[in-house]
């Protein structure tokens, strides 16, 4: 057992102290300008230095929990304090409750001086306790201990973070000491409009700390971190994720949620083996690449028409790489058996999993919807609603899809011309981090994609449709000019001329016989 003659009265004798007991060594190295360590952060509120708050702001995966579990953990110990956890939600504040529960397990950890070990409780002999709460009003308005941690804070909705401010109060402890009060306001930092831009700018204006480390501050040797980690983590998330949760630039309202390079990359010329079929004059319009193939596999995504939008609904084929497009149907305001009975037959038309937009009157649709064992609603609200965007933003940026470019029509002028390459060109950070708001704002077309997206993520990858191993890496002749990669492969024919055509992909080639015709749709290696 680990006894203390007294506390901890320098940075050094803290920093000890945490390794001691619960085995951690907390970066102490701070490498980025204007940035600290997260010690630093936490040596600053375990000390009550002035002015008693801060803000965190720091990366994602750059220990923020942890370091407020370690935090709590201490103070309440050495200092003989109450202290309550407040996450954007209680999953969040639990999720800190939980790094404390592994800190515990360590061999000098104070496990002596519980007299209650709770999920939602750490009581001590003294009767002290540490809380998570929920986040609403009635939770944060009750307790008042001397040490607040509210993690997630762009999570949290404006009111019930205001409210939570009176919680904390000074407290004498078991040993006579009045104990001052402080608070931790803990982010990363997503949501432009959201509650963490106030706190940000707040702080700011009132000259109030705010602590700042990065994934540098955490890299080895100084941090747990590994360049490996940080290499793949950078190849597996949204160039907008990394650029605002990573590397720490202030999103703004306006920025593009999607890297409009790789939109320009991803959306193709679809070739002639995949002709359009378009019907529609602008109100009601239907375009075919592809009609069911019995062994393909495929899914739907529909975003119900609001007031002025339109009904979307978009059909992918998942069973090739990359995943492909082909059927989209956009629908002005129809009566809602129509558009759900539209929904229906493409659904059974593909056998197809599906997801539509079950927010507000979409719940009532689902009541209408066929085929309930494939298809499920989406309410497209909160957390999960930023989760399935940025799930879609970043299989896309990493090359999972090839769009088709759809061009403009003269035979029907108010025809819109490439509205799905329009709206993932339009869609901005603010539209993907509205975590109150339905998807009023959301492109209808991206939002189809990022249903139909959802749909195939839920089941298991497919295996090959006809029962085959490759015998390589390489894509299949049929998905060839789907590729972009310079090095994909080819066959000769007999009597055919090989050309190449930079529409598909840059660097592929295809053959066709003597009269001009295709006559094999395979990449040849260059």
């Amino acid at each position: 057992m680990l006894t203390l003659p007294r506390e901890p009265r320098t940075d050094d004798e803290l920093w000890w102290l945490i390794y001691a007991m619960f085995g951690i060594k907390l970066p102490r190295v701070s490498v980025c300008p204007d940035h600290v360590s997260p010690f630093e952060a936490v040596a600053h509120a375990f000390f009550g230095r002035e002015p008693n708050f801060a803000v965190w702001y720091a990366s994602r995966g750059s220990g923020k929990s942890l370091a407020l579990a370690v935090l709590g953990l201490v103070k309440a110990f050495v200092r003989d304090i109450d202290v309550t956890i407040l996450g954007g939600s209680m999953t969040q504040s639990l999720n800190v409750r939980e790094h404390m529960r592994k800190l515990m397990a360590a061999k000098n950890a104070p496990m002596y001086a519980v007299a209650k070990d709770q999920a939602t409780l750490i009581q001590m002999s003294t009767g002290k306790a540490i809380k998570p709460l929920p986040a609403s009003q009635t939770t944060v308005r009750g307790p008042h201990p001397p040490l607040q941690l509210l993690d997630e804070v762009d999570e949290m909705e404006w009111e019930i973070y205001n409210a939570s401010l009176g919680q904390a109060m000074e407290q004498m402890n078991a040993h006579g000491q009045v104990i001052e009060e402080y608070i931790v306001a803990s982010s990363t930092w997503q949501n432009p409009e959201g509650t963490f831009t106030k706190v940000i700018e707040s702080s700011r204006e009132r000259g109030l700390p705010v602590f700042t480390w990065c994934w540098r501050e955490l890299l080895q040797p100084h941090g747990w971190m590994s360049q490996r980690f940080i290499d793949n983590k950078r190849k597996t998330v949204s160039a907008q994720m990394w650029h605002t949760e990573y590397d720490l630039n202030e999103p703004a309202a306006g920025s593009r949620a999607l890297d409009l390079d790789k939109v320009a990359e991803y959306f193709v010329d679809y070739p002639p083996t995949l002709s359009e079929v378009h019907k529609g004059n602008g109100d009601h319009d239907e375009y075919v690449w592809e009609n069911p193939v019995a062994a393909g596999l495929y899914a739907v995504g529909a975003d119900w028409a609001k007031e002025q939008d339109k009904t979307v609904i978009a059909v992918v084929r998942y069973d090739v790489q990359p995943y492909r497009l082909v059927k989209l149907i956009r629908i002005n305001r129809r009566p809602w058996d129509y558009m759900i009975g539209r929904f229906n037959e493409v659904t059974q038309d593909y056998q197809a999993v599906a997801e539509h937009d079950g927010t507000g009157v979409g719940n009532v649709v689902n009541d209408y919807v066929d085929y309930s064992d494939t298809t499920s609603k989406f309410v497209m609200v909160g957390r999960a609603r930023t989760q399935m965007l940025l799930d879609y933003i970043t299989d896309f940026e990493h090359g999972a899809y090839r769009m088709p470019r759809i061009p403009a029509n003269p035979a029907h002028p108010s025809v819109t011309a490439d509205p799905m390459y329009r709206a993932h060109r339009a869609i901005t950070v603010a539209d993907v981090y509205a975590p109150g708001k339905w998807n009023s704002h959301l492109p209808d077309d991206f939002a189809a994609m990022a249903l139909a997206h959802r749909a195939l993520k839920k089941l298991p990858a497919p295996s090959r449709h006809d029962g085959t191993v490759p015998k390589s890496a390489a894509p299949r002749k049929a998905d060839a000019q789907f590729h972009t990669e310079p090095d994909a492969f080819s066959t000769v024919s007999s009597g055919g001329v090989t050309i190449v055509d930079e529409r598909y992909g840059g660097g592929s080639q295809y053959l066709v016989g003597p009269d001009g015709s295709p006559d094999m749709w395979e990449a040849m290696s260059l």
